[in-house]
């Protein structure tokens, strides 16, 4: 088992990438991020979004730490660099001469990527764990959270036995959008999580390094959100709370002794709902220290914008001024000054204050 405390999961979009400049070093040595590369924005002599500039980025952040590599599924992300890149043609040669040739200098951990057919796994993915495991200590995948014993066996059991040396593998146990289902019932999810962990251990056994869940419920809409529980819903339009649910799952599966590591998606929607220009509203958005709690500050551009935000927020008590990249920002605006105006700005400015705060909480 790794000393890593945290493994958010991240696209590499401008948003998450500019959050990431931002985080201190000491933070960045406690935790191993999982980057699903996507393309980068379009230009004259791109006009499909060059992945390549997206790895110049990575290399700049990580500074010779390890990471894991993934690849963005999405259309709205991908490219045809990335369909390249998931071809399992040749065992998954391009993705192969990508890490091992390409970008050999960085401290990348593969992801392996599942394909099969009515005979099982196919054959391309056990030779690429072969060659992959020759050349590297640790692998990572990607499965669902909810899979019973009799599937973990079937999707595991295959590139366990093709594991090369003493190589090992992070295994990422991924629920996604879990909003809906855990204003339900929590326990249903962490259950499920604690199951699959179990039959996860059971089949790898000591070539298991990590098991690692993932999820996110930030909504969509954190002003509904704060309405639902609000005793003025008018005023919930402007500032609220609303609770988030991955601290409580991990809290309810660390009480049945189960010693499955964190990770989630660090304060995004992973429902990909884009906002059209000219919709938003300023809004300041800021975790509690309690891990499961976020309040927000929500003012039109005509009704004081992000700087009535900010000011509003380091009003109310239960902010915690830590000193770092995000107080910082919510001080400027608060002065008139904000460095940035965008929605995808201040995502970042939500991320960075939030990664923190979950490192804080392992701590």
């Amino acid at each position: 088992m790794s000393n890593y405390k945290y493994f958010p999961i991240i696209k590499t979009r401008d948003a998450e990438l500019r959050c990431f400049e931002h985080i201190s070093d000491s933070n960045l040595n406690q935790m191993l991020p999982i980057y699903e590369l996507t393309k980068s924005r379009k230009t004259t002599k791109t006009p499909d979004g060059d992945i390549h500039r997206r790895m110049s980025k990575i290399k700049d952040l990580q500074h010779g730490r390890p990471f894991i590599l993934d690849l963005s599924t999405d259309e709205a992300y991908s490219n045809p660099q990335i369909e390249q890149l998931l071809s399992e043609r040749g065992s998954f040669y391009e993705w192969q001469i990508f890490i091992f040739e390409l970008y050999s200098e960085l401290n990348i951990i593969p992801m392996i990527h599942v394909y099969e057919d009515d005979n099982g796994i196919l054959e391309e993915v056990k030779k690429f764990v072969s060659y992959a495991s020759s050349k590297k200590n640790l692998l990572a995948i990607r499965l669902p959270f909810d899979l019973t014993p009799n599937e973990v066996d079937f999707y595991l059991s295959p590139i366990r036995d093709n594991l090369k040396n003493n190589s090992k593998l992070i295994v990422l146990l991924d629920a996604g959008f879990i909003r809906h289902e855990a204003d339900a019932d929590t326990s249903k999810i962490s259950n499920m999580f604690i199951e699959t962990f179990q039959a996860v251990s059971k089949c790898l056994s000591n070539r298991l390094e990590d098991a690692v869940m993932l999820c996110s419920s930030f909504p969509s809409s954190p002003a509904q959100e704060g309405a639902k529980n609000a005793s003025n819903r008018a005023e919930a339009d402007s500032e609220g709370e609303f609770t988030i649910y991955e601290e409580i799952i991990y809290q309810e599966i660390l009480m049945e002794g189960v010693h499955i590591k964190y990770g989630d998606y660090a304060s995004i929607n992973n429902e990909q709902i884009e906002i059209r220009g000219g919709t938003f509203v300023p809004r300041i958005d800021i975790a509690l220290p309690d891990g499961k709690t976020f309040i927000y500050k929500r003012y039109r551009r005509d009704d004081g914008s992000y700087q009535r935000c900010a000011n509003k927020m380091i009003e109310d008590e239960r902010y915690v001024n830590n000193k770092g990249w995000a107080d910082e920002e919510i001080a400027l605006a608060a002065s008139g000054k904000p460095t940035g105006i965008s929605p995808a700005y201040w995502i970042s400015v939500r991320m960075e204050y939030y990664i923190n705060s979950r490192l804080k909480l392992r701590t």
